[in-house]
């Protein structure tokens, strides 16, 4: 796209993502605390970790370092140590170079880890339904499939071409349209159970004159679920356009989007923990599990609520602490 050179794409993207990533590794800090410490700052015993979130954040940080630096090393190639003809747009345009690769690599792995942690955490608030989720991991699958060939493509070519390349296009929009579907899909899967138990345990929970007005720990998590989503889903459909057009912008966007997906993820874990951190004398906890309940007369659908409201000096033991959940969402 002459309006928008692939020099000036690159340079954007790199700065772009440099600010992005600022932001990306202080929400990593904050994870890594909540994760491996307890509120007295105190390192968790191993067998309290949560490792599948704790192995998915360091991976992350990963990809989103190793992006930011050979963006940098791209274009120390690419405007100082390139001599050729052609210059730095001849240097970018080869297509088949590792540092091309490198960088899809981390754009296109990066996205499909955010997408498999998102089907992980629907997986389990539906208690490891399958048949919940099997239709975005069928769209998890087919964006993985999008992802290897583009990189058979993209190491193949050897030739001067661009990402948005016609050979290579239309694999990478199918790529967008799949995991914008997938967390459209996923995050309203996510959202309505979280909504659909809330709204079954307002009709059993203890309410206290001041907790009768005061959002559940329930809703707070669904909405810290639905603006994180939002802010992924966001910019993953700009990238999205910009591919379809044909954009050089498409450098910047994707770009910014390995860092997006860190940051999205960080913070689902960082808010909900601060929720957590800010019920501690009264507390609801309640299971993400709607049972039979029987009642004096009949039967009907009821869910088993636990209450352990310290300032009333109640006690009780919960099914399944609400902590559990917001470990996984």
């Amino acid at each position: 796209m002459e309006d928008f050179p692939i020099t000036e794409a690159q340079l954007v993207g790199s700065f772009l993502e440099s600010v992005f990533w600022g932001f990306y590794l202080v929400t990593l800090v904050l994870c890594l605390r909540t994760l491996l410490f307890n509120a007295n700052l105190e390192f968790k015993r191993p067998n309290t970790l949560t490792w599948t979130m704790l192995s998915v954040t360091v991976l992350m940080g990963t990809f989103a370092t190793v992006d930011v630096a050979t963006g940098l090393l791209h274009n120390i190639q690419a405007f100082v140590l390139y001599k050729g003809a052609g210059g730095a747009a001849q240097e970018f345009s080869n297509i088949s170079d590792w540092v091309n690769i490198i960088r899809t690599v981390d754009t296109l792995v990066q996205t499909l880890l955010g997408d498999g942690m998102l089907i992980y955490r629907c997986w389990m608030v539906y208690g490891k339904s399958w048949r919940v989720v099997a239709f975005s991991i069928l769209l998890w699958c087919g964006a993985a499939a999008c992802t290897g060939m583009v990189l058979h493509i993209e190491g193949t070519l050897h030739s001067n071409a661009l990402i948005t390349s016609g050979s290579l296009q239309p694999l990478v929009t199918s790529f967008w349209l799949l995991t914008i579907t997938l967390n459209l899909l996923t995050t309203g899967l996510l959202v309505f159970r979280i909504w659909k138990v809330d709204r079954q345990n307002a009709r059993f929970a203890y309410q206290t004159a001041s907790s009768q007005y005061r959002p559940s720990r329930l809703r707070k998590v669904m909405r810290i679920i639905i603006e994180s989503g939002l802010m992924y889903t966001v910019v993953a459909f700009i990238t999205f356009v910009t591919y379809i057009v044909n954009s050089n912008s498409s450098y910047g966007t994707s770009d910014v989007e390995v860092q997006i997906v860190g940051i999205a993820f960080n913070l689902i874990i960082i808010r909900a923990n601060d929720q957590s951190a800010d019920e501690q004398e009264s507390r609801t906890a309640v299971p993400l599990r709607i049972i039979r309940t029987p009642l004096a007369s009949d039967s009907t659908t009821g869910v088993r609520v636990t209450v352990n409201q310290e300032s009333d000096g109640l006690e009780g033991k919960d099914t399944r602490s609400l902590n559990d959940v917001t470990s996984s969402v």
